[in-house]
């Protein structure tokens, strides 16, 4: 925890040596349309760049880039050293379940091929560096470019071969994925990661329950997606307090392969043929075109750590309470309402004051919310569900856990606001919560703690909430057939049944699905 905040509070400070540890400068950020050459006119957009004008990336990357913020993708294996994510990498591990066991492992988390592409190209698309096998050496442009990558391997492909055995993980089996996957949370948590990445499906296990509390204790965000092909949401994307992603396409309407019908989902992001990247059998491809939901959760937890980055001080709650206060939006063309969309269009907008079961709270838009400083913001999640009875962490052992976790966060207050016990505004019932437009409402930043507030924070570290397993719990669903409820994203589109593949001259489109499990991908 404590290595975490300096991290935060020196990222502008310690630039240079961010640079030597952990990838290229951050000029080679500086013009993200230009061709990997020195000294290239600007140049147009590859096919699938389409989310990085659409969402303001450059904007965005005028007030933080990722710097000074780890994410850590949980994923299938992963190849480091594809030039998209030169010098990203800055770890990677098989999670072992058996305490006693040797640290050696059988099954290697890093790869070749298509096994591991899946968690390639959501570390690129998190912090790509943008060179890669594309014309004049171009690759995948990085929504955080200069934040660092920490990678866990917890899915393979064809798990019936034996020598997915290791360190006490049966990667045969699901249950010990699960278990995997609920202890690698924790372990990224702790291991200081900023966003936790989970572009992947999976059953419930105690594990991933436990493992969400300890990232909420680290003052960590966790970012899932749907998954794919418009059914019932999944762990861990189910857990409580967790960003729930769902994909659009380029006109910010859902696909064929969307959730319509869930009060679980967080918010919605591009997720439709995006550049992100494949392995065709005889090498990785920066160009590959695809599209699921992983991709919309790898653009989420990418875009989290740039915002984050400009606002080191502010406590998690803080940004995301600043990302659900400004979601994109715009007028009608025929003055009728609003609709949901990548930005912020025009002024008077809206707050937006219930969930909607498709969007979510609305379309992610980290350009407009970075110009809010969240350190004015409650410090709660807003994403935590206090009315799901069903699936945990409760809002109690959240609240809890979070609470341990802003008492270390400079600028946070370690007591109770008004607003740090679970309300009605942060549940999915219609509510007010402040202008957007002018940052939110709220007090000042509170004085720095003392150090020895440290030492409370690390005690709170110890005490683990545990609950009993409920195994295939889900939410309730809503109809999937017709338009999204009502409510400012409501007034946005409804499902799209078009095409899911829309072929693109000069670009492969990858139909696999990678690592079993993960989500991502045209399937």
């Amino acid at each position: 925890m404590a290595e975490r905040i300096r991290t935060r509070i020196l990222g502008a400070v310690a630039a240079g040596v961010a640079v030597a540890l952990f990838g290229a400068p951050a000029g080679a950020h500086a013009t993200p349309r230009a061709a990997a050459g020195a000294g290239s006119e600007a140049v147009a957009p590859l096919p699938g760049e389409w989310w990085w004008d659409a969402m303001g990336v450059d904007e965005l990357h005028a007030a933080g880039t990722g710097r000074g913020m780890t994410v850590a993708v949980i994923d299938g294996p992963i190849e480091p050293d594809v030039p998209d994510l030169a010098g990203k990498v800055v770890s990677s591990s098989t999670p072992c379940l058996d305490p006693t066991a040797s640290t050696d492992v059988t099954r290697a988390s890093t790869g070749r091929g298509p096994e591991a592409q899946h968690a390639t190209s959501m570390a690129a698309l998190i912090a790509g560096t943008g060179r890669g096998t594309g014309p004049g050496g171009r690759g995948i442009r990085g929504i955080a470019p200069d934040a660092t990558i920490r990678h866990y391997a917890v899915l393979y492909d064809d798990p019936e071969n034996a020598d997915r055995k290791a360190c006490g993980v049966d990667f045969r089996t699901t249950d010990d994925v699960e278990k995997a996957l609920g202890l690698s949370i924790a372990r990224a948590a702790r291991d200081g990661a900023d966003v936790i990445n989970l572009s992947l499906v999976t059953g419930f296990a105690q594990e991933i329950e436990d493992g969400l509390l300890t990232a909420y204790r680290e003052g960590a965000i966790v970012v899932a997606g749907t998954g794919n092909g418009a059914g019932a949401v999944r762990w861990p994307g189910l857990g409580n307090g967790v960003v729930l992603v769902n994909p659009l396409d380029q006109d910010a309407r859902t696909t064929d392969f969307s959730v319509t019908g869930d009060r679980a989902i967080g918010l919605a992001a591009p997720g439709k043929d995006v550049m992100a990247g494949a392995d065709d059998g005889s090498g990785w491809r920066s160009t590959t075109v695809g599209s699921g939901a992983s991709v919309a959760t790898a653009l989420v937890s990418g875009g989290i750590a740039a915002l984050w980055s400009a606002h080191p001080q502010a406590s998690a709650g803080q940004v995301l309470q600043a990302v659900k206060q400004n979601v994109g939006l715009r007028a009608k063309d025929d003055g009728s309402g609003y609709r949901a969309w990548f930005r912020r269009v025009g002024t008077g907008l809206p707050q937006v004051t219930a969930k909607n079961p498709a969007y979510g709270w609305g379309v992610f838009d980290p350009a407009d919310a970075v110009q809010v400083d969240p350190t004015t913001l409650p410090t709660t999640n807003p994403f935590v569900r206090t009315d799901d009875v069903v699936n945990g962490p409760s809002p109690e052992a959240i609240a809890a856990a979070t609470a341990a976790a802003r008492s270390a966060v400079p600028g946070a207050s370690s007591a109770p606001s008004p607003s740090s016990a679970p309300s009605p505004s942060t549940s999915e019932s219609p509510t007010a919560a402040g202008a957007a437009d002018e940052g939110g409402s709220g007090p000042g930043p509170w004085v720095w703690i003392l150090v020895g507030a440290a030492v409370l924070v690390a005690a709170a570290a110890t005490f683990v909430l545990r609950r009993p397993g409920r195994r295939g719990a889900s939410t309730p669903m809503m109809p999937a057939a017709g338009p999204p409820a009502d409510g400012p994203p409501a007034d946005g589109p409804g499902p799209d049944t078009g095409d899911r593949v829309v072929p693109v001259p000069d670009t492969a489109t990858h139909h696999g699905t990678g690592a079993t499990g993960a989500e991502g991908r045209n399937v």
